[in-house]
């Protein structure tokens, strides 16, 4: 079994990738591994008709997190975080990083809504096994850890 050195989490602001977050900051302090955090904005439409613009939505999704990396940053000063904010289809954007992080670990949250049925039909999860090379742990939302600190 290979070492886990370098730790990918993708979030988006959700219960579920905040989960994944606390999840993937425990293993990088248990295994001294580096950890990037990848948060991907996803295009938005806006409503042009009501004066919101794609651009708008964008900016402040791109702020949000920022300010939620941050956070993550600051709580956690012994764990080495890197970060992206990245806008583009979850997937692709995902596949990008770890194509040039080299992550030994991905982990991902998951709304618990409908998991299997979801995990069965165009979910990320199986847009993103298409191509994968290294494991993916994907946490539920309704998963609570005890050391839940963001």
């Amino acid at each position: 079994m290979k070492m886990i050195k370098k730790i990918l989490v993708a979030i988006d602001g959700s219960p579920s990738a905040m989960n994944a977050a606390n999840y993937a900051i425990q293993i990088a302090e248990q295994f001294d591994a580096q950890l990037e955090v990848v948060y991907i904005i996803r295009y938005s439409p806006g409503k042009i008709d009501a004066g919101i613009f794609p651009a708008d939505v964008q900016a402040q999704e791109k702020d949000k997190a920022i300010k939620l990396i941050d956070k993550i940053k600051s709580e956690h000063p012994g764990v080495k975080i890197h970060d992206f904010e990245i806008l583009g289809r979850p997937a692709e954007e995902i596949n990008k990083t770890l194509g040039k992080w080299e992550a030994d670990l991905l982990i991902i949250g998951h709304h618990a809504h409908y998991f299997f049925e979801h995990l069965l039909t165009s979910s990320i999860e199986k847009k993103l096994l298409k191509h994968l090379k290294i494991p993916l742990l994907i946490i539920p939302e309704n998963y609570k850890s005890v050391e839940s600190t963001i």
